[in-house]
């Protein structure tokens, strides 16, 4: 889909964990590899000429196979800038319920203007003809002094749209902040996390939101709560389950249809000690997957997001299930990969789309808010 992919050399250090044995797989510039032939080629006897061609020919399909071809016809490159900007991440894309294309909430500063004059992160819409863009303008849907007076940020949106007869009804599940940036209590990624909470709101068009209610889970350990993925659920009183990040574990609660909590528990615990957070969850066929954010950082980075996936056949029930790595970042150029969000397209494929973290002015990754770009990359089914 799309008609500009971005080339692999974009994206050098980048690598996607997929099936079939291609985990040490990266995808990287077509000049390397052709210096990389010239070399082999050059340095050995005329008798195994033959064989290092073909052994090199075998690497780049098994790469290319197993990493970025979705379906027959597919260019190789699979990952795609969708637009730039200062701070961007937390995507929640859907198909245009009222016509064609698709449409994006998502979150951050989007300019240095924004910072400046003292408004720090909001949520913005956009709108494009198809999945991979072209994106619009962003328009600013929601800013924090809009929520409650002691928020001041907003972020992670996870949109729901519900018909209601022959009209539509928006939802909106997102995290604040209670705390000022930067001031004694809230300086670091910790104390933030501390002072997050998930709140919603409602809309008729998804532009102009308002009715904002906290959804109030217990935090007994005053872990904090953000990044919220709202699934529809009706059952009873219940009209949706919302996962959300809280200690490094995936939450769980039961939302009625007034917004208000029916029930609240730890939903997924992981394996090991991995700290999680800004889960997606969402149905392809009769699976129910889970894709969220795993830091795992170095003796170098102090920061490095990927994304691990786990699946389950019941969306109630995920504590024995396994995960596993499905897009790492190995420093460099990209120090993460944030706030996931899928677009399943039926049986075949599905868009994943992440806020790319670059390194901060130091070089290294320490500084969450160079997000510079949201990206989509084309998955396999076979890879969720």
């Amino acid at each position: 889909m799309g008609t500009a992919p971005l080339r692999r050399s974009d994206f050098p250090d980048l690598k996607l964990i997929c099936p079939n044995g291609c985990s040490s797989g990266r995808i990287f510039d077509d000049q390397t590899m052709l210096r990389t032939m010239q070399d082999h080629t050059r340095h050995r006897q005329r008798r195994n000429w033959f064989i290092t061609v073909v052994l090199i020919i075998a690497l780049i399909v098994i790469i290319w196979a197993g990493a970025t071809v979705v379906n027959q016809g597919d260019t190789p490159t699979r990952f795609a800038k969708q637009f730039t900007g200062r701070d961007v991440y937390s995507p929640d894309v859907h198909p245009n319920p009222v016509g064609s294309g698709y449409i994006m909430w998502y979150a951050g500063w989007q300019s240095q203007q924004t910072l400046d004059s003292g408004q720090f992160d909001t949520i913005y819409r956009r709108t494009a003809p198809t999945s991979d863009g072209p994106w619009s303008s962003p328009t600013t849907v929601l800013v924090a002094s809009q929520v409650a007076p002691q928020v001041t940020e907003v972020n992670d949106p996870s949109v729901s749209i519900i018909a209601a007869g022959s009209s539509l009804r928006y939802a909106m599940f997102f995290t604040t902040l209670v705390c000022h940036p930067d001031a004694p209590g809230c300086a670091t990624t910790q104390q933030q996390a501390a002072s997050s909470q998930v709140w919603s709101a409602t809309s008729d068009n998804g532009v102009s939101w308002g009715s904002f209610k906290r959804m109030a889970v217990s935090d007994p350990g005053q872990k904090g709560v953000s990044g919220p993925s709202a699934v529809l659920q009706p059952s009873g009183p219940q009209q949706w389950l919302v996962f959300f990040g809280t200690g490094c574990l995936i939450g769980m609660a039961s939302v009625s249809a007034g917004r208000d909590v029916l029930g609240s528990s730890i939903a997924y615990r992981g394996t090991g000690n991995r700290c999680m957070s800004n889960p997606v969850v969402f149905k392809s066929g009769t699976t129910w997957h889970m894709l969220f954010n795993v830091l795992e950082p170095t003796s170098a980075d102090a920061v490095r997001f990927d994304v691990w996936k786990t699946s389950s056949a019941s969306l109630t029930n995920w504590l024995l299930a396994s995960a596993s790595p499905i897009v790492v970042v190995n420093g460099g150029r990209e120090c993460g990969v944030l706030t996931p969000d899928v677009v399943p397209h039926g049986s075949t494929h599905a868009d994943l789309y992440v806020g790319l973290v670059a390194p901060g002015s130091s070089g290294a990754c320490d500084d969450l808010t160079q997000s510079t770009a949201i990206v989509r990359m084309e998955l396999p089914a076979s890879m969720l």
